[in-house]
């Protein structure tokens, strides 16, 4: 008959060496980190409910060059802020989802995950798309939604009629 306790002892060293990490493979520091696919995504603040709900229309943007940007058809160009920290949004012909993050009035939208479709000539949906990535702030005034850009500009919404 084999003695146990030896075998245990051997399993629970080789375990242990299995765990331990070399510091050399670690990350650098500022490296992005990866999780596995099947993780639970991290929790984000919600937006207080006075985002959430309604699909917000863009009506225009005024860049900090003082330059303003009028979309030809405002219900092509819409935010829909989801409880959970999710926003749903059309950029014209093309449609998708991303995530967002409130603390307080800072606001920061991700990189979305849109339809690739082409569309047509004159379509402002690049322009809308990246200026939703420079987001920093939002204020909500009557029914209009105001995003305050990194460099000063802002994109003004209004919650489209149920």
């Amino acid at each position: 008959m084999i003695p146990l306790r030896p075998i245990a002892v051997a399993l629970a060293i080789a375990s242990g060496a299995c765990a331990m990490q070399d510091p050399a493979l670690a990350p650098a520091a500022g490296a992005p980190t990866f999780v596995p696919a099947n993780a639970t995504p991290p929790l984000m603040t919600v937006a207080s409910n006075e985002i959430v709900g309604p699909a917000w229309q863009w009506q225009r943007t005024q860049l900090a060059d003082g330059k303003i940007v009028t979309p030809a058809a405002p219900d092509r160009y819409t935010l829909a802020f989801q409880g959970g920290g999710r926003v749903n949004l059309r950029a014209d012909c093309n449609r998708g989802a991303g995530a967002y993050e409130v603390n307080g009035n800072a606001m920061k939208l991700s990189a979305a995950a849109l339809t690739k479709m082409g569309c047509p000539a004159g379509s402002q949906d690049t322009e809308f798309v990246a200026e939703l990535a420079r987001v920093a702030s939002y204020t909500v005034v009557s029914n209009e939604l105001v995003l305050t850009l990194t460099d000063g500009g802002t994109m003004r919404f209004r919650a489209s009629s149920p």
